[in-house]
């Protein structure tokens, strides 16, 4: 063999050669997010929407949305596991997650801005056999040791809003958050569904502390993030409460689910129309309106509204409302 011929075959060696190997082990598996993958109507989220891979590949996602999205580990009603989080992914992104042995079975995922985007990832074992992940018991001790964690982290955020540091604050709130629902997780495994409700409310609170934080910093696209899952989280109380049979407080945590989900859209100062805080006042007197308005009476229905004091006093004189 002539000596060029031979530094030819030592380059194939040296540079091919690895690239082989890895390839006897491991894939690559592209996921798309595609344009109008925000359309809840639409059948088209992911693509593909279920694979199946095996330890040591990797599933990278492109997101060829126009509009924003996460890669999430878990589900829209158990919320994120913990496994891989994305986070925002903006147009032409790419996030990634290599396959470990603790993936084995099956793989749920969502995007937390668009809950109705929904993918799951098969993980064969050693042996190319399919095997269902094994669900969880509940445990009171973890359930205990996560409100203790979520306990620190509002002390933390409170030492930031102190100090004005809104986004830090924000920051412990929202970990907060995530710890309470963990709890609440671990009570819903044990059946104690007047727990489970509780620490799904208080995570539904820090949620909200965190978008207010968030937006007093700036951060609008977290600060809708925030609210909506402190939606989520009263929603899911509501649920837990329904389960025992607490109808009218079930009513209360679905309302401000409605009134968290648009402060996602307009701000944390929104409040909902009167007609709509009702179903969860004891009490006619505890409505509210936003600042600069008070509440009118129609007078032949009595639904309460909100207008300007010099819109009220007008529709009084027209007999059209009473205070």
């Amino acid at each position: 063999m002539k000596s060029f011929d031979k530094i030819i075959v030592f380059l194939l060696l040296v540079f091919f050669i690895p690239l082989a190997v890895d390839n006897a082990y491991a894939k690559t598996f592209d996921v798309v997010i595609p344009q109008g993958a925000a359309n809840p109507s639409g059948s088209l989220h992911y693509l593909d929407s279920e694979i199946t891979v095996s330890v040591n590949d990797k599933v990278r996602w492109i997101n060829f949305d126009f509009n924003t999205h996460t890669v999430t580990s878990g589900s829209f009603q158990g919320g994120p596991d913990g496994i891989f989080n994305s986070g925002l992914l903006e147009k032409d992104e790419v996030f990634a997650h290599i396959i470990d042995p603790t993936d084995i079975g099956n793989l749920s995922y969502y995007c937390t801005l668009h809950p109705w985007m929904n993918g799951i990832i098969t993980v064969l074992d050693p042996e190319g056999e399919q095997v269902a992940r094994i669900a969880e018991s509940g445990s009171i001790e973890a359930a205990l040791g996560k409100i203790k964690e979520a306990q620190n982290f509002v002390e933390s955020a409170k030492e930031f809003v102190e100090t004005s540091y809104h986004i830090q604050a924000a920051v412990s709130y929202n970990q907060a958050a995530i710890n309470y629902h963990h709890a609440a997780l671990e009570y819903s495994l044990l059946d104690d569904h007047e727990n489970a409700a509780k620490y799904h409310h208080e995570s539904a609170i820090q949620h909200h502390n965190a978008g207010v934080h968030y937006e007093k910093g700036e951060d609008f696209t977290q600060s809708v993030i925030q609210h909506f899952q402190s939606g989520v989280h009263h929603h899911f109380a509501g649920v837990s409460l329904e389960m025992m049979g607490d109808d009218e407080n079930a009513r209360k945590h679905f309302s401000e689910a409605i009134l968290q989900k648009r402060m996602s859209k307009f701000g944390s100062d929104y409040v909902m129309p009167p007609k709509h805080q009702l179903p969860w006042l004891s009490n006619p007197s505890e409505l509210v309106c936003k600042e600069g308005l008070e509440i009118l009476y129609k007078s032949t229905t009595k639904i309460p509204v909100c207008v300007k004091p010099e819109t009220a006093k007008s529709l009084v004189e027209r007999g059209w409302g009473q205070y």
